[in-house]
């Protein structure tokens, strides 16, 4: 069985044990994978996935772009997370040894494109959505912002990687799939899947093309007909896209296709359109609350940047 996990409750336990007001936002969470339903022990030294939030600010990011605060932030970020054991694959000679994460990022183009990154740098110019890798000091890392950020731990061989899965390059897990068992001989069934929050079907209306586009292609389970809306204002989008989408069905029929067992895979259940603190802030970015009511006159590169947009990565 899929385990689902809420990432909403994890940060309001969190909270909870540290005594911290929720006006004291974290700015990012990361997870264990899981294997056999059980999370996979810490102190086995096993790869984490994770996600910043809303309170961390922007996390955009384009190759011909400067965004310090992003910047500045993953490198706070990569320093509070576990210093990994040197295995001779840092690229500095023993005496210069300087082991510490190093962040791998992509800029995203929406695509199923997939690549391997064996050391720091040398994703650099590269335009696609997935990035795996062998290196324990690498973090593969993509953005999101209602997106499906999805991320794969090889268990043997010690591979993973993070993937930004858009409506359009869904599918781009399989891919992850295939890349790592013809570069590192990964086997499905050794492979551990998280799914991280995402916009959910309670607010991802589609029309008729779109769904059944979906069906099609990924399954009966990941298109419900759109009735009885809970907020009245969805009345008016429903005449216009009459079904709701589950990008969550949809990647779990891609991973269940591709030979991850269902055990070994974990799912967040949080909308990043609308989950909410028990104080009515919201916990993540998201394109369809921040920016997809603007006026037709704002331009594609405005609406992104109204939107808060996540980093989600996953390390040793």
């Amino acid at each position: 069985m899929v385990q689902r996990i809420s990432l909403k409750h994890e940060l309001e336990s969190r909270l909870t044990v540290h005594n911290s007001p929720q006006s004291q936002r974290a700015t990012y969470l990361t997870l264990p994978f899981y294997a056999d339903a059980v999370p996979l022990p810490e102190r086995e030294h096993h790869a984490h996935w994770g996600m910043t939030l809303l309170a961390a600010g922007t996390m955009r990011f384009r190759w011909n772009e400067t965004n310090d605060h992003r910047t500045h932030t993953l490198k706070a970020i990569l320093k509070e997370l576990k210093k990994p054991v040197c295995t001779g694959n840092c690229g500095s000679s023993e005496s210069a040894c300087d082991c510490k994460l190093r962040l791998a990022p992509i800029e995203l183009i929406h695509s199923k494109d997939v690549f391997i990154t064996a050391r720091e740098g040398d994703t650099k110019g590269l335009q696609g959505d997935g990035l795996i890798t062998k290196n324990p000091l690498l973090v593969p890392t993509v953005t999101v912002a209602d997106c499906v950020p999805i991320f794969l731990y090889d268990r043997e061989n010690k591979a993973i990687g993070a993937f930004h899965s858009g409506w359009k390059g869904t599918g781009i897990a399989a891919v992850g799939v295939q890349k790592m068992k013809e570069a590192f001989g990964s086997k499905p069934e050794r492979i551990s899947a998280a799914i991280g929050a995402h916009i959910g079907e309670c607010c991802y209306y589609v029309d008729e093309a779109r769904a059944a586009y979906f069906t099609e292609n990924f399954g009966e389970k990941c298109i419900k007909k759109a009735e009885n809306p809970a907020n009245p204002k969805d009345a008016e989008l429903i005449e216009r896209f009459p079904y709701r989408l589950s990008l969550t069905e949809a990647n779990l029929f891609v991973l269940k296709q591709a030979g991850i067992k269902e055990e070994n895979i974990v799912v967040a259940e949080d909308c990043t359109c609308c989950t909410q603190f028990a104080d009515g802030g919201h916990i993540f970015g998201s394109f369809r609350r921040q920016a997809a009511f603007l006026p037709p006159t704002v331009s594609a590169d405005e609406r992104s940047r109204s939107m808060t947009v996540q980093a989600a990565f996953c390390y040793f």
